[in-house]
């Protein structure tokens, strides 16, 4: 094991698109991406980390990913006047983090190419965030993420202009990850059963989510961000 863990730069502000419903507050930062050899960091001075799910790591990119995500959760709790000692982080069923407290209030966490974003926002909103660097997606993805009308038009792009396709593609995965940690079902919600390709609201399970996607630049870096919550509006 290496020393105890520490964050690998400040927590920044995640400026959220003007569509977003509801009180929602995101922060992000650069987190640390070692190589396979590299030691498992100590992660247990986290509030947040489950000391027997934080053993099972096997390599240090889970534990630094693990520990990114929950420390910046712990950091909105504070900023936003709540005491992070009156919560704990919990899995439900489908292993989907829950922040159980003295208020209700929904969480989301994402990690990729480098880069840790959490949000908290309403519960009655259920929220889900995602986030990729802006590499593109190989054209052999596609029957595994999309399906009907929705995959015809992935395949038309890509027989158009492939550096455009394959943007495009990542940016739909994105959507469709965010999209699944909002309804909570995680993998257990195939993303080919759905579309969302230029789609702003889409229905699940008779319940109606919002979307928002765009793409910023971390630290001179293009991404695909997403966003997905309960919305009311049809």
């Amino acid at each position: 094991m290496n020393g105890m863990w520490k964050p690998a730069s400040k927590p920044l502000q995640l400026s959220l698109p003007e569509t977003v419903e509801g009180e929602f507050h995101a922060v992000w930062m650069n987190a640390r991406t070692p190589a396979p050899s590299d030691p498992i960091p100590d992660i247990s001075n986290l509030h947040f980390v489950d000391p027997i799910e934080a053993q099972s790591f096997k390599v240090a990119k889970r534990a630094e990913e693990h520990a990114a995500g929950r420390f910046l959760i712990a950091h909105l709790l504070q900023e936003n006047g709540y005491i992070v000692e009156d919560y704990q982080i919990k899995r439900d069923e489908y292993r989907r983090p829950i922040l159980i407290g003295p208020e209700p209030i929904s969480i989301s966490i994402t990690h990729s190419g480098g880069l840790a974003i959490a949000i908290i926002g309403p519960t009655k909103l259920s929220v889900g965030i995602d986030v990729e660097p802006d590499s593109g997606r190989q054209r052999n993805l596609l029957p595994l993420m999309a399906s009907g009308a929705e995959l015809e038009k992935l395949e038309a792009a890509w027989d158009q202009n492939t550096d455009a396709a394959s943007t495009l593609t990542n940016l739909v995965w994105v959507v469709k990850e965010a999209i699944q940690k909002a309804t909570g079902l995680g993998m257990g919600l195939a993303p080919q059963s759905f579309e969302v390709l230029g789609k702003e609201v889409i229905t699940i399970n008779s319940q109606s989510y919002r979307i928002h996607s765009w793409q910023p630049l971390f630290a001179g870096q293009a991404t695909n961000v997403a966003l997905a919550h309960i919305t009311d509006r049809a």
